[in-house]
Protein backbone atom coordinates (compact mmCIF):
# COMPACT_ATOMS: atom_id res chain seq x y z
CA UNK A 1 0.00 0.00 0.00
CA UNK A 2 2.81 2.38 0.92
CA UNK A 3 4.59 1.60 -2.34
CA UNK A 4 1.48 2.34 -4.37
CA UNK A 5 1.03 5.61 -2.50
CA UNK A 6 4.62 6.63 -3.23
CA UNK A 7 4.24 5.77 -6.90
CA UNK A 8 0.95 7.65 -7.15
CA UNK A 9 2.45 10.69 -5.43
CA UNK A 10 5.45 10.65 -7.76
CA UNK A 11 3.19 10.38 -10.80
CA UNK A 12 1.05 13.29 -9.59
CA UNK A 13 4.14 15.45 -9.02
CA UNK A 14 5.41 14.64 -12.52
CA UNK A 15 2.05 15.52 -14.07
CA UNK A 16 1.93 18.82 -12.21
CA UNK A 17 5.48 19.65 -13.26
CA UNK A 18 5.02 18.65 -16.91
CA UNK A 19 3.48 21.96 -18.10
CA UNK A 20 6.29 23.84 -16.40
CA UNK A 21 8.90 21.63 -18.03
CA UNK A 22 7.27 22.09 -21.42
CA UNK A 23 7.32 25.86 -20.94
CA UNK A 24 11.05 25.80 -20.17
CA UNK A 25 11.85 25.14 -23.81
CA UNK A 26 12.58 27.54 -26.67
CA UNK A 27 12.06 27.19 -30.38
CA UNK A 28 15.24 29.14 -31.08
CA UNK A 29 18.34 30.47 -29.32
CA UNK A 30 19.64 33.32 -31.50
CA UNK A 31 22.74 35.49 -31.24
CA UNK A 32 22.66 38.65 -33.34
CA UNK A 33 26.31 39.61 -34.00
CA UNK A 34 26.45 43.11 -35.51
CA UNK A 35 29.56 44.76 -37.02
CA UNK A 36 30.40 48.18 -35.52
CA UNK A 37 33.94 48.56 -36.94
CA UNK A 38 35.31 51.82 -38.37
CA UNK A 39 33.60 51.33 -41.75
CA UNK A 40 30.32 51.76 -39.87
CA UNK A 41 30.29 55.54 -39.42
CA UNK A 42 27.83 57.25 -37.07
CA UNK A 43 25.10 57.53 -39.69
CA UNK A 44 25.44 53.86 -40.59
CA UNK A 45 25.56 52.89 -36.92
CA UNK A 46 22.31 54.75 -36.32
CA UNK A 47 20.68 53.00 -39.26
CA UNK A 48 21.76 49.62 -37.85
CA UNK A 49 20.73 50.25 -34.24
CA UNK A 50 17.43 51.92 -34.98
CA UNK A 51 16.67 49.45 -37.74
CA UNK A 52 17.20 46.47 -35.46
CA UNK A 53 15.12 48.05 -32.69
CA UNK A 54 12.24 48.74 -35.08
CA UNK A 55 12.36 45.18 -36.43
CA UNK A 56 12.28 43.63 -32.97
CA UNK A 57 9.26 45.75 -32.09
CA UNK A 58 7.44 44.79 -35.31
CA UNK A 59 4.26 42.71 -35.62
CA UNK A 60 6.02 40.40 -38.09
CA UNK A 61 8.59 39.28 -35.52
CA UNK A 62 5.91 38.88 -32.86
CA UNK A 63 3.87 36.75 -35.24
CA UNK A 64 6.88 34.60 -36.12
CA UNK A 65 7.47 33.88 -32.42
CA UNK A 66 3.80 32.96 -31.94
CA UNK A 67 4.01 30.51 -34.85
CA UNK A 68 6.48 28.20 -33.07
CA UNK A 69 5.45 25.14 -31.05
CA UNK A 70 6.85 26.64 -27.81
CA UNK A 71 6.02 30.26 -28.75
CA UNK A 72 9.30 31.19 -27.10
CA UNK A 73 12.72 32.29 -28.30
CA UNK A 74 15.84 33.46 -26.47
CA UNK A 75 17.94 36.24 -27.89
CA UNK A 76 21.32 37.89 -27.27
CA UNK A 77 22.79 40.87 -29.15
CA UNK A 78 26.54 41.20 -29.68
CA UNK A 79 28.30 44.21 -31.23
CA UNK A 80 31.82 43.61 -32.46
CA UNK A 81 34.89 45.00 -34.17
CA UNK A 82 38.35 43.96 -32.93
CA UNK A 83 36.69 43.14 -29.60
CA UNK A 84 33.15 42.15 -28.70
CA UNK A 85 30.53 43.72 -26.44
CA UNK A 86 27.39 41.90 -25.30
CA UNK A 87 24.79 44.62 -25.74
CA UNK A 88 21.87 42.39 -24.67
CA UNK A 89 22.52 39.24 -22.66
CA UNK A 90 20.19 36.26 -22.96
CA UNK A 91 16.58 37.41 -22.89
CA UNK A 92 13.67 34.98 -22.99
CA UNK A 93 11.00 36.34 -25.33
CA UNK A 94 7.41 35.13 -25.32
CA UNK A 95 5.55 38.27 -26.27
CA UNK A 96 5.35 41.97 -27.01
CA UNK A 97 6.56 43.21 -23.61
CA UNK A 98 9.94 41.49 -23.92
CA UNK A 99 10.40 42.69 -27.51
CA UNK A 100 9.64 46.27 -26.53
CA UNK A 101 12.12 46.01 -23.66
CA UNK A 102 14.82 44.91 -26.08
CA UNK A 103 13.94 47.76 -28.39
CA UNK A 104 14.38 50.29 -25.58
CA UNK A 105 17.85 48.91 -24.80
CA UNK A 106 18.84 49.28 -28.44
CA UNK A 107 17.44 52.81 -28.70
CA UNK A 108 19.21 54.09 -25.57
CA UNK A 109 22.55 52.26 -25.12
CA UNK A 110 25.67 54.14 -26.35
CA UNK A 111 27.92 52.71 -29.04
CA UNK A 112 30.58 50.44 -27.51
CA UNK A 113 34.33 51.08 -27.79
CA UNK A 114 35.48 47.81 -29.36
CA UNK A 115 38.19 48.90 -31.82
CA UNK A 116 38.31 49.72 -35.52
CA UNK A 117 39.14 46.62 -37.57
CA UNK A 118 36.93 43.70 -38.59
CA UNK A 119 37.44 40.47 -36.62
CA UNK A 120 34.63 38.25 -37.86
CA UNK A 121 36.24 35.12 -36.43
CA UNK A 122 36.46 36.69 -32.98
CA UNK A 123 32.81 37.68 -33.14
CA UNK A 124 31.81 34.15 -34.09
CA UNK A 125 33.87 32.68 -31.24
CA UNK A 126 32.13 34.97 -28.75
CA UNK A 127 28.73 34.05 -30.16
CA UNK A 128 29.50 30.34 -29.79
CA UNK A 129 30.50 30.88 -26.17
CA UNK A 130 27.22 32.71 -25.55
CA UNK A 131 25.28 29.76 -26.92
CA UNK A 132 27.07 27.54 -24.40
CA UNK A 133 25.32 29.53 -21.63
CA UNK A 134 21.81 29.66 -23.09
CA UNK A 135 19.20 29.57 -20.26
CA UNK A 136 16.60 27.32 -21.93
CA UNK A 137 16.98 24.18 -23.97
CA UNK A 138 16.41 25.24 -27.59
CA UNK A 139 15.26 23.27 -30.62
CA UNK A 140 17.62 25.30 -32.81
CA UNK A 141 20.72 27.41 -32.22
CA UNK A 142 21.61 30.14 -34.71
CA UNK A 143 24.27 32.85 -35.01
CA UNK A 144 23.30 35.77 -37.22
CA UNK A 145 26.37 37.70 -38.45
CA UNK A 146 25.92 41.08 -40.14
CA UNK A 147 28.66 43.31 -41.50
CA UNK A 148 29.97 45.34 -44.41
CA UNK A 149 33.49 43.96 -44.84
CA UNK A 150 35.80 40.99 -44.90
CA UNK A 151 37.92 39.95 -41.92
CA UNK A 152 41.11 41.99 -41.54
CA UNK A 153 42.04 41.35 -37.89
CA UNK A 154 42.18 38.54 -35.35
CA UNK A 155 43.94 35.18 -35.06
CA UNK A 156 40.87 32.99 -35.59
CA UNK A 157 39.61 32.93 -39.15
CA UNK A 158 35.89 33.10 -39.88
CA UNK A 159 35.81 29.74 -41.65
CA UNK A 160 37.61 28.13 -38.70
CA UNK A 161 34.92 29.34 -36.29
CA UNK A 162 32.16 28.49 -38.75
CA UNK A 163 33.35 24.88 -38.77
CA UNK A 164 33.55 24.89 -34.96
CA UNK A 165 29.96 26.13 -34.77
CA UNK A 166 28.65 23.60 -37.26
CA UNK A 167 30.34 20.80 -35.27
CA UNK A 168 28.15 21.90 -32.31
CA UNK A 169 24.93 21.85 -34.40
CA UNK A 170 24.85 25.63 -34.64
CA UNK A 171 23.72 27.29 -37.87
CA UNK A 172 25.36 30.55 -38.98
CA UNK A 173 23.38 32.86 -41.26
CA UNK A 174 24.69 36.06 -42.77
CA UNK A 175 23.55 39.59 -43.53
CA UNK A 176 26.32 41.16 -45.64
CA UNK A 177 25.91 44.86 -46.39
CA UNK A 178 27.12 45.72 -49.88
CA UNK A 179 27.96 49.15 -51.27
CA UNK A 180 30.46 50.54 -53.78
CA UNK A 181 33.82 48.76 -53.61
CA UNK A 182 32.40 46.40 -50.97
CA UNK A 183 30.28 44.63 -53.58
CA UNK A 184 32.17 41.34 -53.05
CA UNK A 185 31.33 41.11 -49.34
CA UNK A 186 28.29 38.93 -50.02
CA UNK A 187 30.46 36.41 -51.85
CA UNK A 188 32.96 36.43 -48.98
CA UNK A 189 30.18 35.83 -46.43
CA UNK A 190 28.87 32.94 -48.52
CA UNK A 191 32.30 31.30 -48.72
CA UNK A 192 33.66 32.03 -45.23
CA UNK A 193 30.81 32.77 -42.80
CA UNK A 194 27.57 30.88 -43.30
CA UNK A 195 27.26 27.20 -42.52
CA UNK A 196 25.13 24.55 -40.87
CA UNK A 197 21.65 23.21 -41.46
CA UNK A 198 19.71 25.38 -43.94
CA UNK A 199 22.14 28.30 -43.63
CA UNK A 200 21.38 31.31 -45.83
CA UNK A 201 22.21 34.93 -46.64
CA UNK A 202 20.01 37.98 -46.84
CA UNK A 203 21.96 40.77 -48.55
CA UNK A 204 21.36 44.44 -47.74
CA UNK A 205 22.07 46.73 -50.69
CA UNK A 206 23.66 49.46 -48.57
CA UNK A 207 23.07 50.45 -44.94
CA UNK A 208 19.80 52.14 -45.90
CA UNK A 209 18.47 48.64 -46.66
CA UNK A 210 19.70 47.12 -43.38
CA UNK A 211 16.35 47.39 -41.61
CA UNK A 212 14.35 45.60 -44.32
CA UNK A 213 17.01 42.93 -44.80
CA UNK A 214 17.10 42.29 -41.05
CA UNK A 215 13.30 42.06 -40.93
CA UNK A 216 13.29 39.46 -43.69
CA UNK A 217 16.04 37.43 -42.09
CA UNK A 218 14.70 37.51 -38.52
CA UNK A 219 11.24 36.39 -39.59
CA UNK A 220 12.75 33.52 -41.60
CA UNK A 221 15.02 32.46 -38.72
CA UNK A 222 12.38 32.62 -36.02
CA UNK A 223 9.73 30.83 -38.08
CA UNK A 224 12.30 28.21 -39.19
CA UNK A 225 11.90 29.02 -42.86
CA UNK A 226 14.41 29.44 -45.68
CA UNK A 227 14.46 32.10 -48.42
CA UNK A 228 12.91 31.45 -51.82
CA UNK A 229 15.20 29.54 -54.12
CA UNK A 230 14.97 32.09 -56.92
CA UNK A 231 16.92 35.29 -56.37
CA UNK A 232 14.54 37.28 -58.57
CA UNK A 233 11.62 36.44 -56.29
CA UNK A 234 13.52 37.67 -53.26
CA UNK A 235 14.43 41.22 -54.26
CA UNK A 236 11.91 43.05 -52.14
CA UNK A 237 12.02 46.54 -50.63
CA UNK A 238 15.79 46.88 -50.53
CA UNK A 239 16.76 43.46 -49.15
CA UNK A 240 17.98 40.59 -51.27
CA UNK A 241 17.72 36.98 -50.13
CA UNK A 242 19.99 34.25 -51.45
Amino acid sequence: MVTRFVHATALLCWMLAAPHLAAAQADLALVLAVDVSSSVNEDRFKLQREGLAAVLESREVLGAIASGPHQTIELAVLEWSEEQKVLVDWTIIRGEAELNHLGQILWTTPRPLVGFKTDVGGAMKKAISLLDTVPLAADRKVIDVSGDGEQNAGKLRAEQMRDAAVAKDITINGLPITSGDESEVDRWYREHVIGGVRAFLVVANGHDAFREAMRQKLVLEIADLTPPARLAAARQRGGREE
